[in-house]
């Protein structure tokens, strides 16, 4: 159970031009307030464990006004009330020259990897509003560190309940949400009370 009534370990980010999300921990979880905003915020792991489930439960006040929400994720309509990303360790590293020229999100994510060790990506699992995008996986077009599945459909505002088993299990040393209203200027709030992870025997 990833802790969500304390600030603690929790580390909230900005992006450069857009505005950041408010957050605010509470008793009785974490409160996301997106209004023309984006902005991650990431829970670091104690070292590399092997994630075969997640379940999430939590509350959205609405849902992003789509005229079309078949276009959801498309450039200009690439909002998600919801996103719990696993950053996945990996080769990848940023060298000397790389590092002068990446964005602050990037840094950030190469700081999450193992220690002596790069990162390969960020896998995410989006609730979106459309079935008909239900089950699409791609690599972001905006960048290859980037890959994202729509796996579940919210269809209307109110308390939500979603689960993903995960196979094969996906080694990750982070766990990145990301909620998001910047492209199309939406006004929301997420309540979550619970992300619980489920570690795989193996690891």
């Amino acid at each position: 159970m990833l802790p969500l009534n304390s600030a603690d370990k929790w580390q909230n980010l900005s992006f450069s031009k857009i505005p950041s999300n408010q957050v605010e921990f509470k008793s009785s979880g974490v409160s996301i307030k997106v209004e023309n905003s984006a902005s991650p915020l990431i829970y670091p792991l104690d070292h590399p464990v092997r994630i075969s489930k997640v379940k999430i439960k939590g509350k959205a006040s609405q849902l992003i006004a789509f005229k079309d929400a078949k276009k959801q994720g498309e450039k200009g309509f690439d909002d998600y009330i919801f996103r719990l990303g696993l950053v996945i360790p990996g080769g990848k590293k940023l060298n000397w020259a790389t590092q002068m020229m990446a964005a602050d999100w990037v840094k950030k994510l190469y700081s999450l990897a193992p220690k002596d060790a790069g990162i390969d990506h960020i896998y995410f699992f989006n609730l979106g509003q459309t079935h008909e995008l239900q089950g699409r996986e791609r690599v972001h077009p905006l960048s290859d560190l980037i890959k994202e599945k729509n796996e579940w459909v919210i269809e209307g505002p109110g308390e939500f309940e979603l689960s993903a088993d995960i196979h094969p299990a996906k080694v990750t040393s982070a766990v990145w949400l990301s909620l998001d209203g910047d492209d199309t200027k939406s006004h929301f709030q997420v309540d979550l009370s619970k992300i619980e992870l489920t570690v795989d025997e193996e690891n």
